[in-house]
């Protein structure tokens, strides 16, 4: 385990990211703002849990501890979306170019949401724990997508290293 291995999931967590952004485009904003009763709600909840929980983990691995999320009414359309989400992904890959392995192994300290609990977690399992639950949450928000009637598609990291490895 080292850095080159977390960059190398990343990448794949916003290319997959994107993949499903892809099938979110497509669907009408009637489909976009279904309300669901699966994991966060309808695709437009979905997808703003998932950027905002990423963005959260961006803040706590820089020292801050924000006290909320952000709710899909703060970005009440795709285009506000995808803005915000582009930049936690810039600052992701900001913060990912200067990480060096030996920091992988130090703990990162954190205030709950709540504000009342401290934490402390190795930062390789928050690194870890972002990609696993950017995973989870693509395989729910295409669930959602199909529930509402949209175009899904694979977004299994395999996908990604056909795309990315070279062949000779």
């Amino acid at each position: 385990m080292n850095v080159t291995y977390f960059r190398r999931l990343f990448d794949y967590t916003f290319w997959a990211h994107r993949q499903v952004w892809e099938c979110v485009l497509l669907l009408s904003d009637e489909q976009f703002t279904r309300p669901c009763d699966y994991s966060i709600g309808s695709v437009h909840e979905q997808v703003v849990h998932t950027m905002a929980a990423e963005w959260l983990w961006s803040e706590r691995v820089r020292g801050v501890s924000p006290s909320a999320l952000f709710s899909s009414s703060d970005y009440p359309s795709r285009e506000l979306i995808r803005t915000e989400w582009d930049s936690v992904e810039v600052g992701w890959r900001d913060y990912l170019s200067q990480l060096h392995d030996e920091q992988l192994a130090q703990p990162l300290t954190y205030t709950s949401l709540n504000g009342r609990t401290t934490r402390q977690t190795l930062l390789w399992e928050v690194l870890a724990h972002v990609v696993n639950h950017g995973t989870d949450h693509r395989a729910q928000t295409l669930s959602l997508i199909h529930h509402v009637g949209g175009k899904t598609l694979e977004q299994d990291i395999i996908f990604y290293s056909w795309a990315h490895t070279p062949t000779d």
